[in-house]
């Protein structure tokens, strides 16, 4: 006798109360340093959000078998809001693989959005890849600290100064993270100002948001030591992009399983970590 068919599944968005649902789902991740209140980071309205959804179920009437995330936020370009989704936690039952495409239109079909996906699996790489998502990042450097005798700039980490430093825009930034897993930094020469977000993983700080990259650029090598003696970390780690071809002495290349991708009007420079699962999900 042939099995019996199987129900059919629907798109629909998700919302906070499918967590549970969707939970066995990212079990399936292998992200075993990741609790289910981590998890749940991803299901939660964390900056408050008007018309706020998590991303879109596949739920075939009798339990949810498929769930592919989005992570939202607003940039400018060309002096008009733009719309930035994160694409995240791509996941379904295998009976019902045929129909992982479905859970991706509802993103497509969003108008003035640029989609990015910064951790994708193989499979899903290849679907995007298809779709029109460009690469933007193979690879990153991991930078190790020198000693500095330099005076020309400054690391502030300590909330008052950084706060002191940022602009209205950047104000926002460290408000809609300040209670997430990550480190907050200004670099300073006393005219200008650069604003690092990070995560850390493993003794290494993970550089997610870079606010000012040419004086980044400039300056990194000379305060490499005091930002990971501020973040307690060993080592920093930025995406290749961000250096523009810069030599940094005591680094080296790390190659990225799949690369970084980005469908839409975001340049190269403009995708970041900031909204994304690298910050949202981030453990020390």
């Amino acid at each position: 006798m042939s099995a019996p068919a199987l129900p059919k599944a629907k798109v629909r968005a998700a919302t906070a109360e499918d967590f549970d649902a969707v939970y066995p789902l990212l079990q399936e991740l292998n992200s075993t340093r990741f609790t289910r209140e981590i998890w749940q980071r991803l299901f939660t309205n964390l900056w408050q959000q008007e018309d706020w959804c998590p991303g879109y179920v596949l739920d075939n009437g009798e339990a949810v078998v498929g769930f592919l995330g989005g992570l939202n936020s607003t940039t400018v370009l060309d002096g008009e809001a733009h719309a930035v989704c994160n694409l995240t936690a791509w996941i379904v039952n295998d009976d019902y693989r045929s129909n992982s495409i479905m859970l991706l239109m509802p993103f497509l079909k969003r108008k003035n959005t640029s989609l990015t996906s910064l951790t994708s699996s193989p499979e899903a790489y290849k679907v995007y890849k298809k779709l029109g998502f460009k690469d933007v990042e193979t690879g990153c450097r991991i930078i190790y600290p020198l000693p500095s005798f330099s005076r020309k700039y400054n690391v502030l980490s300590a909330k008052d100064e950084v706060l002191g430093g940022l602009s209205e825009k950047e104000k926002k930034v460290f408000a809609d993270h300040e209670a997430l897993d990550v480190k907050q930094v200004v670099i300073s020469d006393g005219q200008e100002h650069c604003y690092l977000l990070m995560t850390r993983r493993l003794g290494r700080g993970h550089i997610q948001m870079i606010s000012n990259v040419e004086l980044f650029r400039k300056a990194v090598g000379a305060t490499c030591g005091s930002i990971c003696k501020r973040i307690d970390v060993k080592s920093l780690q930025v995406d290749e992009r961000f250096l523009g071809g810069q030599k940094i002495l005591l680094s080296r290349r790390k190659v990225f399983s799949q690369p970084k991708q980005v469908r839409g009007k975001l340049s190269a420079l403009q995708v970041n970590g900031a909204y994304s699962e690298l910050s949202i999900l981030a453990t020390p």
